[in-house]
Protein backbone atom coordinates (compact mmCIF):
# COMPACT_ATOMS: atom_id res chain seq x y z
CA UNK A 1 0.00 0.00 0.00
CA UNK A 2 1.36 3.31 -1.04
CA UNK A 3 1.90 5.74 1.78
CA UNK A 4 0.63 9.24 1.29
CA UNK A 5 2.98 12.02 2.17
CA UNK A 6 1.67 15.35 3.42
CA UNK A 7 3.92 18.31 3.18
CA UNK A 8 3.30 21.24 5.49
CA UNK A 9 4.45 24.61 4.24
CA UNK A 10 5.13 27.17 6.91
CA UNK A 11 2.94 30.34 6.94
CA UNK A 12 5.06 33.18 5.72
CA UNK A 13 4.20 36.54 7.28
CA UNK A 14 5.01 39.72 5.37
CA UNK A 15 7.90 41.62 6.82
CA UNK A 16 6.98 44.41 9.18
CA UNK A 17 7.89 47.95 8.27
CA UNK A 18 8.20 49.94 11.45
CA UNK A 19 7.47 53.66 11.06
CA UNK A 20 9.62 54.84 13.92
CA UNK A 21 11.67 57.01 11.58
CA UNK A 22 8.62 58.56 9.95
CA UNK A 23 6.71 61.58 11.29
CA UNK A 24 3.29 60.88 12.84
CA UNK A 25 -0.03 61.27 11.06
CA UNK A 26 -2.33 64.13 11.89
CA UNK A 27 -4.80 61.58 13.26
CA UNK A 28 -2.21 60.22 15.65
CA UNK A 29 -1.35 63.72 16.87
CA UNK A 30 -5.00 64.70 17.37
CA UNK A 31 -5.79 61.43 19.11
CA UNK A 32 -2.89 61.97 21.48
CA UNK A 33 -3.86 65.59 22.15
CA UNK A 34 -7.54 64.86 22.72
CA UNK A 35 -7.74 61.36 24.18
CA UNK A 36 -4.55 61.10 26.19
CA UNK A 37 -5.46 60.43 29.82
CA UNK A 38 -9.13 61.17 29.09
CA UNK A 39 -11.79 59.08 30.81
CA UNK A 40 -14.18 59.35 27.87
CA UNK A 41 -12.57 58.85 24.48
CA UNK A 42 -13.49 61.20 21.65
CA UNK A 43 -14.60 59.49 18.45
CA UNK A 44 -12.67 59.84 15.22
CA UNK A 45 -15.37 61.98 13.62
CA UNK A 46 -15.03 64.52 16.43
CA UNK A 47 -11.24 64.57 16.75
CA UNK A 48 -10.74 67.53 14.44
CA UNK A 49 -13.36 69.61 16.22
CA UNK A 50 -12.00 68.72 19.66
CA UNK A 51 -8.34 69.29 18.81
CA UNK A 52 -8.39 72.15 16.33
CA UNK A 53 -7.49 74.79 18.92
CA UNK A 54 -4.34 72.83 19.81
CA UNK A 55 -3.25 72.84 16.15
CA UNK A 56 -4.40 76.34 15.19
CA UNK A 57 -3.12 78.02 18.35
CA UNK A 58 -2.03 81.13 16.46
CA UNK A 59 -3.67 84.13 14.83
CA UNK A 60 -4.27 84.41 11.10
CA UNK A 61 -6.66 86.56 9.00
CA UNK A 62 -10.01 84.97 8.13
CA UNK A 63 -13.02 86.47 6.35
CA UNK A 64 -16.02 87.30 8.53
CA UNK A 65 -18.13 85.30 6.09
CA UNK A 66 -16.29 82.09 7.02
CA UNK A 67 -16.99 80.16 10.21
CA UNK A 68 -13.58 79.64 11.88
CA UNK A 69 -14.38 76.28 13.47
CA UNK A 70 -15.90 74.84 10.30
CA UNK A 71 -12.94 76.10 8.27
CA UNK A 72 -10.29 74.55 10.53
CA UNK A 73 -12.17 71.26 10.89
CA UNK A 74 -12.33 70.95 7.10
CA UNK A 75 -8.57 71.38 6.83
CA UNK A 76 -7.80 68.87 9.60
CA UNK A 77 -10.20 66.24 8.26
CA UNK A 78 -8.83 66.63 4.75
CA UNK A 79 -5.30 65.81 5.94
CA UNK A 80 -6.31 63.55 8.84
CA UNK A 81 -4.47 60.42 7.64
CA UNK A 82 -1.46 62.29 6.28
CA UNK A 83 1.89 62.39 8.03
CA UNK A 84 3.17 65.82 8.89
CA UNK A 85 6.31 66.85 7.05
CA UNK A 86 8.21 67.80 10.19
CA UNK A 87 9.90 65.97 13.04
CA UNK A 88 7.87 67.64 15.76
CA UNK A 89 4.39 69.02 16.22
CA UNK A 90 5.75 72.45 17.14
CA UNK A 91 7.77 72.64 13.92
CA UNK A 92 4.63 71.75 11.96
CA UNK A 93 2.55 74.41 13.72
CA UNK A 94 5.21 77.06 13.06
CA UNK A 95 5.15 76.23 9.35
CA UNK A 96 1.34 76.16 9.34
CA UNK A 97 1.27 79.57 11.02
CA UNK A 98 3.52 81.06 8.36
CA UNK A 99 1.53 79.47 5.54
CA UNK A 100 -1.90 80.58 6.81
CA UNK A 101 -0.78 84.19 7.29
CA UNK A 102 0.75 84.13 3.82
CA UNK A 103 -2.19 82.77 1.82
CA UNK A 104 -5.34 83.80 3.67
CA UNK A 105 -5.32 87.52 2.73
CA UNK A 106 -5.61 86.34 -0.88
CA UNK A 107 -8.33 83.74 -0.32
CA UNK A 108 -10.29 86.00 2.02
CA UNK A 109 -10.92 88.30 -0.94
CA UNK A 110 -12.28 85.33 -2.87
CA UNK A 111 -14.57 84.39 0.03
CA UNK A 112 -15.81 87.96 0.28
CA UNK A 113 -16.67 88.04 -3.43
CA UNK A 114 -18.98 85.04 -3.05
CA UNK A 115 -22.65 86.00 -3.03
CA UNK A 116 -25.65 84.35 -1.39
CA UNK A 117 -23.99 83.44 1.91
CA UNK A 118 -27.37 83.74 3.64
CA UNK A 119 -29.57 82.67 0.79
CA UNK A 120 -31.84 80.54 3.01
CA UNK A 121 -32.13 83.22 5.70
CA UNK A 122 -33.35 86.01 3.44
CA UNK A 123 -36.91 84.78 3.07
CA UNK A 124 -38.67 84.71 -0.24
CA UNK A 125 -37.85 88.35 -0.90
CA UNK A 126 -34.51 90.08 -0.97
CA UNK A 127 -34.42 93.87 -0.82
CA UNK A 128 -31.31 95.88 -1.47
CA UNK A 129 -30.69 99.61 -1.65
CA UNK A 130 -28.29 101.07 -4.19
CA UNK A 131 -26.93 104.57 -3.61
CA UNK A 132 -26.01 106.61 -6.68
CA UNK A 133 -23.96 109.66 -5.76
CA UNK A 134 -22.90 112.33 -8.22
CA UNK A 135 -21.62 115.90 -8.30
CA UNK A 136 -22.31 118.90 -10.51
CA UNK A 137 -20.69 122.28 -10.93
CA UNK A 138 -21.92 125.62 -12.34
CA UNK A 139 -19.72 128.47 -13.56
CA UNK A 140 -21.27 131.90 -14.32
CA UNK A 141 -19.28 134.76 -15.89
CA UNK A 142 -20.66 138.33 -16.21
CA UNK A 143 -18.86 140.90 -18.41
CA UNK A 144 -19.53 144.67 -18.19
CA UNK A 145 -18.20 147.75 -20.00
CA UNK A 146 -18.57 151.38 -18.80
CA UNK A 147 -17.64 154.38 -20.99
CA UNK A 148 -17.26 157.94 -19.64
CA UNK A 149 -16.93 160.90 -22.12
CA UNK A 150 -16.27 164.19 -20.29
CA UNK A 151 -15.52 167.37 -22.34
CA UNK A 152 -15.14 170.94 -20.99
CA UNK A 153 -14.59 174.36 -22.57
CA UNK A 154 -13.33 177.50 -20.76
CA UNK A 155 -15.04 179.76 -23.30
CA UNK A 156 -18.77 179.78 -22.75
CA UNK A 157 -19.49 181.45 -26.08
CA UNK A 158 -18.41 178.36 -27.96
CA UNK A 159 -21.35 176.51 -29.19
CA UNK A 160 -22.22 173.22 -27.55
CA UNK A 161 -21.87 171.52 -30.91
CA UNK A 162 -18.23 172.65 -31.11
CA UNK A 163 -17.56 170.97 -27.81
CA UNK A 164 -19.31 167.77 -28.75
CA UNK A 165 -17.56 167.41 -32.08
CA UNK A 166 -14.21 168.29 -30.52
CA UNK A 167 -13.53 171.53 -32.44
CA UNK A 168 -12.95 173.52 -29.31
CA UNK A 169 -12.25 171.70 -26.03
CA UNK A 170 -10.27 172.94 -23.08
CA UNK A 171 -10.35 169.70 -21.06
CA UNK A 172 -11.26 166.23 -22.32
CA UNK A 173 -11.58 162.87 -20.53
CA UNK A 174 -12.67 159.69 -22.29
CA UNK A 175 -12.59 156.66 -19.95
CA UNK A 176 -13.43 153.06 -20.70
CA UNK A 177 -13.84 150.50 -17.90
CA UNK A 178 -14.01 146.84 -18.85
CA UNK A 179 -14.66 144.23 -16.15
CA UNK A 180 -15.83 140.68 -15.66
CA UNK A 181 -17.15 138.79 -12.64
CA UNK A 182 -17.00 135.00 -12.47
CA UNK A 183 -18.94 132.96 -9.94
CA UNK A 184 -18.75 129.19 -9.43
CA UNK A 185 -20.88 126.76 -7.47
CA UNK A 186 -20.53 123.02 -6.83
CA UNK A 187 -23.18 120.64 -5.56
CA UNK A 188 -23.50 116.93 -4.78
CA UNK A 189 -26.55 114.81 -5.56
CA UNK A 190 -27.32 111.48 -3.91
CA UNK A 191 -30.08 109.12 -4.96
CA UNK A 192 -31.14 105.85 -3.31
CA UNK A 193 -32.73 103.17 -5.43
CA UNK A 194 -34.45 100.24 -3.74
CA UNK A 195 -35.12 97.02 -5.60
CA UNK A 196 -36.89 93.90 -4.40
CA UNK A 197 -35.98 90.48 -5.79
CA UNK A 198 -38.45 87.63 -5.55
CA UNK A 199 -36.85 84.20 -5.58
CA UNK A 200 -38.56 80.91 -6.16
CA UNK A 201 -37.31 77.70 -4.47
CA UNK A 202 -35.80 76.56 -7.77
CA UNK A 203 -33.91 79.85 -8.06
CA UNK A 204 -32.55 79.41 -4.57
CA UNK A 205 -31.37 75.87 -5.20
CA UNK A 206 -29.60 76.92 -8.37
CA UNK A 207 -27.88 79.84 -6.65
CA UNK A 208 -26.98 77.71 -3.63
CA UNK A 209 -25.48 75.03 -5.88
CA UNK A 210 -23.30 77.63 -7.58
CA UNK A 211 -22.31 79.00 -4.19
CA UNK A 212 -21.25 75.55 -2.90
CA UNK A 213 -19.25 74.82 -6.03
CA UNK A 214 -17.43 78.14 -5.82
CA UNK A 215 -16.72 77.67 -2.12
CA UNK A 216 -15.37 74.14 -2.73
CA UNK A 217 -13.15 75.51 -5.46
CA UNK A 218 -11.61 78.01 -3.03
CA UNK A 219 -11.09 75.30 -0.39
CA UNK A 220 -9.42 73.06 -2.97
CA UNK A 221 -6.92 75.81 -3.73
CA UNK A 222 -6.26 76.27 0.00
CA UNK A 223 -5.66 72.50 0.39
CA UNK A 224 -3.14 72.65 -2.44
CA UNK A 225 -1.35 75.52 -0.69
CA UNK A 226 -1.08 73.54 2.57
CA UNK A 227 -0.11 70.26 0.85
CA UNK A 228 3.69 70.89 1.02
CA UNK A 229 3.51 70.87 4.83
CA UNK A 230 2.78 67.13 4.81
CA UNK A 231 4.89 64.08 4.15
CA UNK A 232 4.88 62.83 0.59
CA UNK A 233 3.62 59.31 1.38
CA UNK A 234 0.66 58.29 3.48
Amino acid sequence: MRQRVFRIYPFIRPPAFPDYNLPPTLYRLLNSLVNYDAEEQTKIKDLASAGREDIFDFDYPLSENVDKEEFEVMILNHFLMRRIGYDTLNAFKIALNVKMNEIMPIYNKMFDMLENWNIFNDGERTTRTVTDAGSNSLNNTTTSQNTSDRRYSDTPQNQLANIRDGKYITDYNYDTDNGSVTSASTGTDSRNTTETINRTPSDKMKLYKEFIENKKSIMTMIFEEIEPLFYGLV
